[in-house]
């Protein structure tokens, strides 16, 4: 189970955050493009210009929806179906289901079938080396390293899902 914890630069930008592993090092950060058609969040490896995924905005018939995609490979899209005032989510990636477990845009589990994928939860936490930062923290724990990128791209998806829907 790998983890990587979210911090907000609240005073930054809109769609600012610095992203950590376990061990309190930086590992991700993301900013807005404000020049996108859209909303664009893109997301950097640290301490490089390299962009690796980003979550953008894509308009159409069914409304708006957030496309995730990571090392150049477009792993799904995400809306909100408020039909019938059901408010769920409509994801099309690799069969996951998300299903909500508390309030807020930070708070869920993401399961296939029985198995849990993914589980994100927003709480107070002091990320180690980070002690004057005292805002929430969003902690994604995630089934094995390798989709941790897919992950972060998916949970800021439906960061921007929950923001932008108007």
């Amino acid at each position: 189970m790998a983890k990587l914890y979210i911090k907000a630069n609240d005073l930054v930008e809109k769609d600012s955050f610095e992203v950590y592993n376990e061990s309190g090092k930086a590992v991700y950060y993301t900013k807005d493009d404000f020049l996108a058609t859209g909303h664009r969040i893109k997301i950097f490896l640290s301490d490089t210009i390299q962009e690796v995924a980003y979550v953008q905005e894509k308009s159409g018939r069914i409304g708006n929806r957030f496309e995730f995609c990571a090392r150049g490979d477009v792993f799904g899209t995400i809306y909100k179906d408020s039909r019938f005032n059901r408010n769920e989510y409509i994801i099309d990636f690799d069969d996951w289901v998300h299903v909500p477990t508390g309030d807020g845009e930070w708070n869920y589990r993401v399961m296939k079938g029985a198995l849990r994928i993914m589980e994100v939860k927003q709480m107070p936490y002091l990320i180690p080396g980070k002690a004057l930062n005292i805002t929430d923290t969003n902690i994604i724990n995630v089934d094995g390293e390798s989709g941790t990128l897919i992950a972060l791209a998916f949970a800021l998806a439906v960061f921007a899902c929950n923001k932008y829907d108007y």
